[in-house]
């Protein structure tokens, strides 16, 4: 009885022996005028009245210059007679600001009942004191009916309720029930009536007549099933507030009183609101619900107490479809925090599998993501090692995970038959999708076996080609170690040893210069006569990298020229470009560096430089190593000295690497430089150049 909002007020009637028609015969002053009121009076008419219909009370929203109001009339029996003695009805009616009515939720009961107690006399505004909103009172009026006619009004169409024989209070207790299953901010565009005619046409949405209208109205007879299947967002409606008995409506109720933002009906983005605040307070309702459920799922589990476990397993389930990321998080704590190691009644539970099952679901959601997979470790860690009945709810779960979530899955459990039947059906593209996006060993080298089973072939090579030959995500998950992975790739792409021309390819395919890594790699899997086509793809990342153009990119082509061909025949073979035409010199702040070292080298040093200088200048390089020094020996170098330069890049390379070298790979590699680089040459010709990778490692950020 604290609320007191201040309602305008009006009298639409006649007087004793009057000959008018029904006109406004009395209302306050101020707010809106005599005129206005017959016009919201009369745009709400609801045809003639049929005696047995009264006392009849109706709501009805008004708008006047963009501010909304909110009007209750109770429209009663006759009582007089005008002059050419006809009995006449009159109409009381009370209206309030939106903004008043917005603040305090207020039940159409209690403005009926607040309309009865006052004197409708004078020219003043009055006060009305009104019943609190009364939630469980609500509730428990919300049969069937009414939570089917809250969903119909969700269509956009008015409802009409036939055949229901009833007194006024209930009638209106009905109505109001029904404005209650919808979010408050709706009453400002809701009309109701407990009666309306049906053979007139009216702007109510929602009443009770003897049959239903004509124009498009929906027939709802009282408690009773509906002849029509239910539209979409109705049904949708109807299967949400299913879920709620007294107490749950109770609480729904008195959250959609808190939704007092106007809501049209005849707004389709309105209506969708409605069901969407609806399913809201379900999520909210639900989360809370597990988070008080998980605890004591988690101690049944503890105490291997199945049947317990059962009957929360069905509770919990309940909530799968309603849970949100913060709902998750939460969950995850508690988890965490209540999770113990399984007793070993447990081992083949049926209730325990389940259990699992739906928690996937709720910590994680209905489908395991890759990286679900990482969280799943640390929070079921607790558990110690995997028990049995998580292991068969993953393999569960996991018909429906992508391959990358399922393969984790798989070896997560230890199941190898599950990892081979994953890989070998699918084709090769998904298979380097996973090397692509793992970054775990396990993963990478059982995509590796799968695809070394099936034999490479075209596809593979193509593939490899354009993933630029995996070289990022191999060095990122196996870093020193990728050495052997990276061989097994280069294997697949050419089935054979690499030709000068692979080796262009190759090269031509990285994003930057190659990793230390995959540089041995190329040379161990390297063909005879390949140095040119490495040492040149190698320059041209250079190049690229430090911007180079110009006269000094080809003195730098004119020496690797040099470098790769035949000692004997240096003074018949003109210089060949490898790297196209000459461009205009562009700025590039490397170009002092690479004159100034190219200056040094001819004041230390008879050009073109021999093998003999070419190692004395490589070893003369300070520390960190720049690739400035390294175009500069290139670009004064003589012929036949390609041997020298790729022999030093592999021990550097070797050195970086230190004990992710094994002795099989350096000899590997040793059989490969010599292919690349031509027969070995006799003894009294050229000493061999010596290969013993490890004797020291550069600690500095080095070069390719």
């Amino acid at each position: 009885m604290a609320v007191r909002p201040t309602a305008h007020w009006a009298v639409l009637g006649k007087t004793p022996q009057s000959l008018d028609d029904y006109d406004v015969i009395g209302s306050s002053t101020g707010a809106l005028s005599r005129a206005e009121f017959s016009d919201w009076l009369k745009s709400f008419a609801s045809g003639t009245v049929e005696p047995k219909a009264l006392p009849r009370v109706a709501a009805s929203p008004f708008d006047r210059g963009g501010e909304s109001w909110l009007g209750l009339s109770l429209q009663t029996k006759p009582e007089s007679q005008d002059g050419f003695h006809r009995p006449y009805t009159m109409t009381w009616h009370i209206c309030l600001r939106w903004e008043q009515v917005a603040k305090i939720p207020l039940s159409y009961r209690a403005l009926y009942e607040a309309l009865q107690r006052k004197d409708f006399s004078g020219e003043s505004p009055f006060r009305l004191s009104l019943h609190d909103y009364d939630p469980p009172r609500l509730a428990a009026a919300a049969n069937a009916t009414a939570r089917r006619a809250a969903a119909l009004l969700l269509t956009g169409r008015p409802v009409c309720v036939v055949r229901a024989e009833l007194p006024l209070e209930q009638r209106l207790d009905f109505l109001d029930c029904v404005a209650a299953l919808l979010p408050y901010g709706m009453r400002s565009r809701l009309a109701v009536s407990t009666w309306t005619n049906s053979a007139s046409r009216h702007r109510i949405r929602l009443s009770f007549a003897e049959v239903a209208p004509a124009h498009g109205a929906w027939e709802l007879p009282w408690e009773r099933d509906v002849a029509h299947d239910l539209p979409a967002e109705a049904r949708h409606y109807v299967q949400e507030l299913a879920q709620y008995d007294a107490d749950g409506l109770t609480g729904l109720i008195s959250r959609l009183a808190g939704l007092d933002r106007p809501l049209d009906l005849d707004n389709v983005a309105d209506r969708a609101e409605a069901l969407m605040r609806v399913r809201e307070h379900a999520a909210i309702r639900l989360a809370s619900s597990v988070r008080q459920l998980l605890p004591e799922s988690l101690a049944g589990l503890a105490r291997a107490d199945e049947a317990r476990l059962h009957e929360l397993n069905g509770r919990l389930s309940q909530a799968l479809d309603r849970v949100t990321d913060a709902d998750r998080r939460a969950y995850r704590v508690i988890v965490q925090r209540n999770l113990t190691p399984l007793p070993d009644g447990l081992t083949g539970s049926p209730a325990a599998e389940t259990f699992f099952r739906i928690l996937l679901s709720l910590l994680y959601g209905p489908v395991l993501r890759p990286q679900d997979i990482d969280d799943l470790r640390g929070d079921f860690s607790p558990l110690g090692a995997l028990p049995g009945p998580l292991a068969k709810a993953l393999k569960a779960v996991s018909a429906g995970c992508e391959p990358l979530a399922k393969l984790r899955i798989a070896f997560l459990t230890g199941d190898g038959g599950m990892v081979r039947r994953i890989l070998s059906g699918l084709p090769v593209e998904e298979l380097l999708n996973l090397i692509e996006r793992s970054r775990e060993r396990h993963v990478l080298d059982g995509v590796l076996r799968e695809l070394e089973g099936r034999g490479g072939g075209k596809d593979v090579a193509e593939q490899l080609h354009r993933r630029r030959y995996l070289v990022r995500p191999i060095s990122d998950c196996f870093q020193d170690d990728s050495l052997e992975r990276h061989r097994r790739i280069l294997r697949l792409s050419r089935g054979r040893l690499l030709l000068p021309g692979d080796v262009k390819e190759i090269l031509e395919a990285l994003d930057g210069a190659p990793p230390q890594a995959f540089l041995l790699a190329i040379m161990a899997e390297s063909g005879w006569g390949t140095s040119a086509a490495l040492l040149s793809g190698l320059a041209a990342h250079a190049l690229r990298e430090l911007r180079l153009d110009g006269p000094i990119k080809r003195d730098i082509e004119d020496g690797l020229t040099r470098m790769t061909a035949p000692a004997l025949v240096r003074a018949l073979r003109s210089p060949r470009r490898l790297f196209g035409g000459r461009l205009p010199e562009t700025a590039s702040s490397s170009i002092g560096t690479i004159q100034s070292v190219r200056e040094g080298l001819r004041r230390r040093f008879p050009t073109p430089l021999t093998e003999h200088e070419v190692n004395a200048a490589l070893n003369g390089l300070g520390r960190p190593l720049r690739l400035e020094g390294l175009l500069a020996i290139m670009a004064e170098s003589g012929p036949g000295t390609a041997r020298e330069l790729l022999y030093w890049l592999a021990q550097r390379a070797a050195d970086q690497l230190g004990t992710g070298l094994t002795d099989k790979a350096a000899a590997d590699i040793g059989q490969g430089l010599e292919r690349m680089t031509g027969p070995p040459p006799r003894p009294a010709l050229r000493p061999a150049l010596p290969w013993r990778p490890g004797l020291r490692r550069h600690a500095a950020a080095g070069w390719w």
